[in-house]
C-alpha cells in the first residue's frame, strides 16, 4: 500500500491510524522485544498495511523512538501536573507526591516499563536514546525534589543520588515483573495491595520519606 503524501495538517483518520500503530507496537515490543518483533506483526495487530508503517515512521527503529518519546512526554506531563497544586506544600510533601504519581503511572501502563527494561540494559543506540530521552530527565526531576527535601530538613541522606536512581529503576523493574514476583510473594494479585507494598518499600524506603 502506498499512501500519497498530503500537505497540511494530519487528518483525524491519520492521527487515529498512527495511534493504533503505536499502541500495537508498544504491546509487541514490551512482550517480545525490539529484535524479535517484526513490522508485519505490528501491521497485523493495527490492521494496516506494513508499508504504511515504514512510510509514517521511517521503519521499526523510527517507530520505537516515537513510542519512547511519547512515553517520556506523557510521564513528564503527569509529573508536572501533579505538582501544580503543591506549590505551597513542603518539599518533602512534593517529593512524596511526585514519587507516588510516578508509581501510579507505571501501574497504569505496565507495558511501558517492560519495554524500557528490555532496552536500557543493552549496550546499543536504543539504550543511549532511552538514557537521554527518559532516564536522565526523570533522574534530574527527582534529584531536584530530593535535594530540596534534604535542605528543608538540613540533612541530606547518605547516597542520595543512588537512592533516587534505585527508586526509579526498582519501581520500573518491580512493575514490569509483577507476575513473576507474584509467585514469590503472597497477596499482591490485588492492585491496591501491590500499590501499597510498592509505596511502602520504595517511597518510604528508598527515598527515606
Amino acid at each position: 500500500m502506498t499512501e500519497r503524501r498530503r500537505r497540511g495538517r494530519p487528518t483525524e483518520t491519520d492521527t487515529d491510524t498512527s495511534t493504533a500503530i503505536a499502541c500495537a507496537a508498544l504491546q509487541r515490543f514490551a512482550a517480545q522485544g525490539f529484535e524479535a518483533t517484526s513490522l508485519r506483526e505490528i501491521a497485523g495487530d493495527a490492521g494496516v498495511d506494513v508499508a504504511l508503517i515504514s512510510y509514517r515512521f521511517a521503519g521499526k527503529l523510527g517507530l520505537w523512538k516515537v513510542i519512547v518519546t511519547q512515553a517520556a512526554k506523557h510521564l513528564r506531563e503527569a509529573l508536572e501536573s501533579a505538582l501544580e497544586d503543591m506549590e505551597t506544600r513542603t518539599a518533602h510533601d512534593r517529593l512524596g507526591h511526585s514519587a507516588r504519581t510516578f508509581l501510579a503511572y507505571l501501574l497504569d501502563r505496565p507495558e511501558v516499563p517492560r519495554l524500557l527494561l528490555r532496552d536500557i540494559t543493552i549496550d546499543s543506540d536504543r539504550s543511549q536514546w532511552l538514557l537521554e530521552r527518559l532516564s536522565l530527565p526523570l533522574h534530574r526531576h527527582f534529584m531536584e525534589l530530593a535535594r530540596a527535601a534534604a535542605q528543608e530538613r538540613s540533612e541530606e541522606p547518605a547516597h542520595l543520588q543512588f537512592r533516587v536512581a534505585n527508586f526509579i529503576y526498582s519501581a520500573a523493574s518491580t512493575v514490569a515483573r509483577r507476575e513473576r514476583l507474584g509467585k514469590l510473594v503472597d497477596g499482591i494479585e490485588d492492585d491496591a495491595t501491590f500499590a501499597a507494598a510498592l509505596e511502602a518499600t520504595l517511597v518510604e524506603g528508598s527515598l527515606a520519606l
